[in-house]
């Protein structure tokens, strides 16, 4: 059983909790408390895939050096990403739009918002990604970039730390995570700058998926120290009283004092050899492929809710809710069997390129 399985199942949960999150809010009622209290944190979601692309990049690159083959390096990186955010901007400029009001020089904001879209660059730029039109789901994706690009020279240099300097640098790491949310929210005047832009500018987000790459590269190097399942129970325990008694009470990003050490725990957990009954279900081969949708699943939404909030249509329409997360699961389904899966192997092998 690959290690990397059960943590490939746990990303189609957290797409879902980010699609739940925006569904309620675009077209569902409101909840009985403790669901809509749950469905209200889908944001803490962004956080695990932060975290999990440092843990799990550090994990595929065991026994390589990804500085000593950049080409290839950064060959994979695109392949992994570009092929489906393409499809899916081709696809929401076709039917929902490029974009709303252009000001008084349309053609030059045209061609820049289109240009940080191609770029994947549109986190830098909140005028870009608070715009709307699909824009204001893609800033992960741009600060995902952001991060590849920082990985090699993040692993080469974790790679060079002491025991005792990389267990410093995942605390450090998650200071700063909060930090940033936290002083970018209170800091005086309040409300003169979006708290959306100290949620999306991906130098913001750098510290999660940085305390995943320090904790990956301090846990392999001794497996003793992978965590019980005890440890597990109570940070999971913890990070549910906070989502349901807190969370709404802080920036999203704040939340990461608690939600990192968890997310670490829980990735380190399933790294265990033994096969547990979690690692044994998380393993199987149908939650395997949702976990190889959660990529699609977390674009498609953008283009799907927005089907249903165009004029003369609204939350009824075409099953409503439900009708939406169904269209939803479906077209996930076919944009990773239709266009990432068979184009990313494509791109892999013109390259020569191991996945």
């Amino acid at each position: 059983m690959s290690p990397i399985a059960p943590l490939t199942s746990l990303r189609f949960f957290a797409a879902l909790w980010v699609l739940l999150f925006h569904l309620r809010i675009h077209l569902a009622d409101k909840q009985p408390f403790i669901f809509e209290r749950i469905l209200l944190a889908g944001p803490l979601a962004m956080t695990f895939f932060f975290v999990l692309s440092g843990f799990i990049l550090v994990v595929a690159s065991q026994g390589k050096e990804p500085w000593q083959n950049m080409p290839g390096y950064a060959w994979r990186r695109f392949a992994r990403i570009y092929p489906v955010y393409l499809a899916y901007l081709i696809l929401f400029w076709v039917i929902i739009g490029f974009a709303g009001n252009l000001g008084t020089k349309p053609l030059r904001a045209a061609i820049l918002l289109g240009l940080t879209d191609l770029t994947l660059t549109n986190a830098w730029f909140p005028q870009a990604f608070l715009g709307g039109f699909g824009r204001d789901g893609t800033w992960s994706l741009s600060a995902e970039i952001f991060f590849y690009a920082l990985f090699p020279l993040l692993l080469f240099h974790a790679r060079q730390m002491s025991d005792r300097a990389l267990v410093l640098a995942v605390r450090w790491s998650i200071v700063f995570a909060v930090s940033g949310a936290l002083l970018g929210k209170y800091l005086p005047p309040q409300g003169s700058i979006a708290e959306t832009v100290y949620y999306s500018l991906p130098i913001f987000r750098l510290p999660e998926f940085a305390a995943g790459v320090f904790y990956a590269v301090w846990l392999l190097r001794d497996t003793a120290r992978l965590p019980s399942g005890r440890k597990l129970a109570a940070l999971s325990a913890a990070l549910f009283a906070y989502v349901c008694l807190a969370a709404h009470a802080f920036p999203y990003v704040g939340a990461g004092i608690i939600l990192i050490p968890f997310l670490l725990c829980l990735f380190a957990y399933f790294m265990r050899d033994e096969a547990s009954w979690a690692s044994r279900l998380l393993s199987s081969r149908p939650l395997v492929f949702l976990g190889e949708i959660s990529f699609g699943l977390y674009l498609v939404q953008i283009f799907t809710i927005n089907l249903y909030l165009q004029p003369g249509r609204g939350a009824s329409w075409m099953g409503g809710t439900f009708g939406c997360l169904a269209m939803t699961l479906l077209l996930a389904a076919a944009a990773h069997l239709l266009v990432e899966k068979p184009i990313r192997l494509w791109l892999l092998s013109k390259k020569g390129a191991a996945r």
